[in-house]
């Protein structure tokens, strides 16, 4: 064996023998290092796994399910409203007589891709007892069946609770011409709900793209939807009617929930109808304050294993959509359950 060789081999052996100055360095951090006790029964995994769920089975605006439930959602919302009603053509008041009108809706949202993508379908009915106007043969009460909605959406979630996305709707109309009588109660029913205003209109189909943001924190959450309806008027227009129209619909809502099972929320809304022709006797063109509507709508809910009940009060901010009643103040319940 050569002279190199053999210094070769001892110079190995005394690198094994001998820790590099890193391990020594990182040794001595070890021991500077404090000891952090361990909990019993505390599972890093399970509290993030908990804290996932919690935020994506958070709930938001109560008219509309929950953007990240893991199965089937129906939501049922029943609408009672009174309503100081205005003459048609002219938006005068109508005396000191009061509208009734009354609403239910149905929404079923089904997930086919886990949490993530959703198709979902709603309709509604809805009545309305209208008094007699300046046209004695004006008044008197019908049943609607509102125009049935489709949609897509998708959502982004993260666990940090930021959750975002957008989807896109079309409301079919139901093959129907309002009658005189029609027309007239149809006014106190979808000023009520003035987002849904395509719901109930004969004969305009309507495509509603939006998009949803939503972040939970602690016990408080913020949800925004921001959407454009566009339509179009498949029949001969009426007056004041325009063959296309663009409506934008902004909805913002907090909702804290100070302890379990109970979530006090607070929901904002503004109907703006950036084309509708709104003239009328005692408005002239453009008579820009008929075409936006502001709401507030405070709410209860209780958080139940399967049924998450709520109540809730909607009232004007300002002139009601298109002057169709001076005021209204409405009562709404809502039942969702997921399964």
């Amino acid at each position: 064996m050569s002279a190199i060789r053999v210094v070769a081999i001892a110079s190995s052996l005394v690198a094994l023998a001998t820790p590099s100055l890193g391990q020594e360095v990182e040794s001595e951090k070890e021991k500077a290092r404090p000891e952090i006790p361990e909990f019993e029964g505390v599972d890093p995994d399970v509290e993030i796994s908990e804290r996932r769920k919690r935020v994506l089975d958070s709930k938001g605006i109560p008219s509309l399910p929950g953007l990240t439930h893991k199965d089937n959602a129906f939501l049922f919302e029943y609408t009672f409203a009174f309503a100081e009603p205005t003459a048609v053509g002219s938006a005068a008041p109508l005396n000191d007589d009061i509208a009734v009108a009354y609403s239910a809706r149905w929404l079923l949202e089904t997930p086919f891709v886990d949490r993530v993508w959703f198709f979902g379908v709603t309709s509604d009915v809805a009545a309305a007892s209208v008094p007699t106007g300046e046209d004695p043969q004006s008044g008197g009460s019908a049943l609607l069946l509102g125009n049935p909605e489709l949609w897509a959406r998708g959502m982004w979630a993260s666990e940090a609770g930021l959750s975002a996305g957008g989807g896109l709707g079309l409301v079919v109309p139901v093959p129907r011409r309002f009658s005189t009588l029609e027309a007239t109660v149809v006014r106190a029913i979808r000023v009520v709900r003035p987002w849904d205003f395509p719901h109930f209109e004969d004969m305009v189909i309507t495509a509603r793209p939006w998009f949803d943001i939503r972040h939970v924190t602690g016990p408080v959450t913020l949800q925004i939807r921001q959407g454009l309806d566009f339509s179009l008027v498949a029949r001969d227009p009426r007056d004041n009617e325009n063959r296309y129209d663009l409506t934008a619909i902004l909805v913002g809502y907090v909702g804290v929930r100070p302890f379990d099972p109970v979530t006090f929320g607070l929901e904002a809304a503004e109907v703006y109808q950036i084309t509708a022709d709104t003239t009328s006797e005692g408005c002239a063109e453009p008579c820009d304050e008929l075409r936006a509507q502001f709401t507030l709508s405070p709410s209860l809910r209780v958080h139940l294993p399967v049924i998450s009940p709520a109540l809730a009060v909607l009232f004007p901010l300002s002139t009601p959509l298109r002057g169709e009643v001076t005021s209204y103040v409405a009562g709404r319940l809502f039942l969702e359950a997921v399964f």
